[in-house]
């Protein structure tokens, strides 16, 4: 509400009076073109950012965060997976997890305990990692910030369909929006004489 930012030690303005409500369970999206402070947006509806004026309010502190550049560790699969994770997840639940996303290509007997990171993963079993975390966290608010770049079509399309089955409120910062077949709002960051605009489309 009214949320004025600019980052520290800058004279620039990233938003003024900015206002926007997020419906519980919705599936907003954010585009806009690079650099028009989509990935900043993010971080203040989650916490991260405090702005210089204005509020936000939040309904939830169960966050989960996916980004084009998912954190690993060099640890184990399950340590990976059950990262900042404070539920108790059976290796039943985990695994099942694991085998719904394909995480794996062929069909092999899942080793939690074999040790994993960067250098041994692809981008795209880094991403869905990152996505199964959330899963498992029991997120209740899922930010979403150019998270399937790394993604093949039958995969980001598994994805959408199991987003589409939860209760998750879903904020999705993407330039890839022709992949996202059902949402609930659309809005678009537009810079206009040197600020940023914050208009809906849907």
């Amino acid at each position: 509400k009214n949320v004025d930012f600019k980052y520290l030690n800058s004279d620039m303005e990233i938003f003024e009076e900015l206002n926007l409500k997020i419906e519980k369970g919705s599936h907003t999206i954010i585009t806009g073109t690079n650099g028009t402070g989509k990935s900043t947006l993010l971080g203040l509806l989650a916490g991260v950012f405090y702005p210089n004026a204005g509020k936000v309010y939040a309904g939830s502190e169960k966050l989960g965060f996916v980004g084009p550049n998912p954190l690993i560790f060099t640890m184990s699969l399950r340590d990976n997976l059950m990262y900042g994770n404070k539920n108790h997840r059976s290796d039943k639940e985990i695994i099942d997890m694991v085998n719904k996303f394909k995480l794996f290509e062929d069909s092999i007997q899942i080793n939690l305990d074999i040790k994993v990171d960067n250098k041994s993963l692809s981008s795209g079993q880094m991403q869905k990692i990152a996505f199964i975390r959330v899963l498992l966290s029991d997120a209740e608010v899922l930010f979403l910030d150019e998270s399937t770049s790394n993604l093949d079509e039958e995969t980001k399309a598994m994805i959408f369909n199991l987003l589409l089955d939860s209760t998750l409120t879903i904020v999705n910062s993407t330039h890839d929006i022709d992949s996202f077949k059902k949402y609930t709002h659309h809005y678009k960051i537009e810079l206009y004489r040197g600020k940023r605009l914050l208009k809906k489309v849907v």
